[in-house]
């Protein structure tokens, strides 16, 4: 908004002009009085006129900024995402991968890359490589410089365990995290689903056989 108050027009008795913008929501004002004896009126109102200007400017860079990052958060937000279009986590039984999938001339290809035979970091590359290798143009060095952090993996199992209820087990991913963080998402888990007699059963299984001492989580599935 700019606006020019003239004599009587403002309750503050205030004469000159005033800009205001919402930039990235945060509201920003400025008054710029026709009092100032060293600029004509002319001259002040250029000088609003132009951070008016460059406000709006900050405000539609602010609006695309915004926007760019919606649609990223939608598209990493899936329960499989790795945040690179063309790779996405796959858990299937006892093992986790990143699966590619995509198409070149309207022929498709895929590819599993098991993250408990390769390890995380040569999956990632393997899997970087292979998708590479089926596009016209070079992106290995981008999509490899943006390789998800393994927790990502706890989401695809959340998801997989709990809403598409697969035979999934611990040991999928238990290999890939580090030990006290997974021990730690067992207690959130535990506590969410605090009803849940199947994960509970499972929990006890895993920590049985793997001999993991936790006197927090065995209370809370026992």
């Amino acid at each position: 908004m700019l606006k020019v108050y003239n004599r009587g027009e403002h309750k503050g008795g205030f004469i000159g002009v005033r800009i205001a913008v919402m930039i990235g929501g945060k509201h920003r004002q400025k008054y710029f009085s026709y009092k100032n004896i060293d600029k004509s009126e002319e001259a002040i109102y250029k000088d609003a006129e132009q951070l008016h200007r460059e406000w709006l400017m900050l405000k539609n860079l602010a609006s695309t900024e915004t926007q760019r990052e919606s649609k990223e958060l939608r598209r990493v937000t899936s329960p499989y995402s790795t945040g690179v279009k063309g790779i996405k986590f796959s858990i299937s039984h006892r093992r986790s991968y990143f699966f590619v999938q995509g198409s070149t001339d309207n022929k498709l290809f895929y590819k599993n890359f098991s993250i408990n035979d390769y390890g995380y970091d040569l999956a990632w590359y393997k899997a970087c490589e292979f998708l590479q290798s089926h596009k016209d143009y070079s992106i290995f060095d981008k999509i490899y410089k943006r390789k998800p952090q393994k927790e990502m993996l706890l989401i695809t199992f959340r998801h997989l365990f709990f809403t598409t209820k697969k035979p999934i087990h611990f040991e999928s991913i238990s290999s890939v995290i580090e030990k006290p963080i997974f021990i730690n998402w067992l207690k959130q888990l535990a506590r969410q689903y605090s009803d849940n007699k199947t994960f509970k059963s499972k929990v006890f299984e895993y920590i049985s056989s793997n001999k993991i001492y936790d006197e927090e989580l065995l209370n809370m599935v026992m």
